[in-house]
């Protein structure tokens, strides 16, 4: 008998602009954005599918997609097509209007062909551009057991952040019952008044319910097709849609400080999640570097990734991806460094973010005065400063 994950067709919204953490996406869809040295964002989605057992992907991808499809292309083409298994890319191919995608419904309207093409008895829509670990098959049990036309994983967030997020109120059964688009005020959780329980924009859709909601959605002129702000609050009016409650780390890379935090939520002794965990390996494409070459340097709870050469310098709490050299001297502290970047002799760098093959001068220090730092780059948030895609002085 075919189990249900078999018969699980997975959507994975992967064209977003990310324009609050620009300009890390100036030449690159959010999903592809580097993390934690070796990976890109999608990474962990795509694994968590492969972990599951799930093996029938499509991205929707739209926005700068070419450093994303030459990730998936070089790393995630790892079916033979006899298999009937697949990683496979759907841009907007204009089947039912001439338009880019227009929200995260109309993402996958778009793309019902494909859905009723390959016939699933239901449908996994999730997000490139979250961090997080997840068995999917426990939430292909709880849809069964439920007896579910849709379910909606949930999480617990204080109330403060909840303004962020999609809310739901649910019964005892955790049935939802009403769903609030960000909030002003979001509802507190029955049981703790200081947590409210929040949409983390991961759906399991029984196929038919979805194609007719999506099909009911195209055809509200004053819809803006989104999933959390339409498609789900009118579903819970007819349908049995439920949350299934989600434990552990999770986290929406919708902004710099939320990436820089992500980052170093895993050089801490009790990192968010085992990303060594040999029985749920995170998967990714790396280029082809030598092994990293290290020579009188300090060394604090920080990543470093293959090719990067190290020589007299220090690093405390930072990332290296690929290639990265720092020379003599150099001080790299609460920092991420993308591949290739160079860190020039006797230079300092604090709470920095340093995007691909960026050169940073002899002597130059960045993180200690705003008032300077502020004459070469954007700073964000926490007082993160970032460096642009192929930086030079001058």
């Amino acid at each position: 008998m075919v189990s249900l994950i078999e018969k699980t067709l997975v959507m994975l919204l992967s064209g977003g602009k990310g324009e609050r953490l620009y300009p890390l996406t100036r030449d690159r869809a959010k999903p592809s954005v580097p993390f934690l040295g070796s990976y890109r964002i999608i990474d962990f989605s795509l694994s968590n599918c492969l972990n599951s057992g799930l093996r029938k992907i499509a991205l929707l991808t739209q926005y700068k997609s070419l450093s994303l499809e030459r990730h998936i292309q070089f790393g995630w083409s790892i079916f033979h097509p006899e298999s009937r298994d697949y990683i496979i890319s759907l841009p907007a191919q204009g089947r039912v209007g001439d338009r880019w995608y227009e929200g995260t419904a109309d993402a996958v309207f778009q793309n019902v062909y494909s859905i009723q093409q390959a016939n699933p008895d239901a449908v996994l829509v999730l997000s490139g551009d979250h961090i997080y670990k997840s068995d999917y098959r426990r939430l292909v049990r709880f849809y069964m057991d439920a007896g579910a036309d849709a379910v909606v994983m949930a999480k617990p967030v204080p109330r403060a952040d909840g303004r962020r997020f999609g809310i739901m109120k649910t019964d005892a059964d955790h049935r939802i019952t009403e769903f609030l688009e960000k909030p002003k005020n979001p509802p507190p959780m029955p049981d703790d008044e200081n947590l409210t329980l929040a949409s983390m924009g991961i759906y399991l859709f029984r196929t038919k319910t979805l194609i007719r909601a999506l099909m009911q959605d195209a055809r509200n002129p004053k819809s803006s097709h989104d999933f959390g702000k339409d498609v789900i609050p009118r579903l819970i009016q007819e349908y049995r849609v439920f949350a299934y409650p989600f434990q552990g780390y999770w986290e929406d890379i919708g902004t710099i400080d939320a990436y820089w935090k992500s980052n170093m939520a895993f050089l801490s002794g009790e990192p968010p999640f085992d990303i060594n965990d040999p029985a749920w390996p995170v998967r990714t494409y790396q280029k082809q570097f030598p092994p990293a070459f290290i020579d009188r340097t300090v060394n604090e709870a920080s990543i470093v990734s293959s090719g990067c050469r190290l020589r007299g310098a220090t690093i405390r709490r930072s990332v290296l991806s690929p290639g990265v050299e720092l020379e003599e001297g150099a001080l790299l502290q609460d920092s991420i460094v993308f591949d290739e970047a160079q860190i020039g002799r006797k230079a300092r760098l604090t709470k920095a973010i340093v995007d691909k093959k960026a050169v940073i001068p002899n002597g130059f220090v960045i993180g200690e005065d705003a008032k300077a730092d502020a004459r070469h780059f954007q700073i964000y948030g926490d007082g993160i400063r970032i460096v642009p895609k192929g930086w030079r002085l001058g």
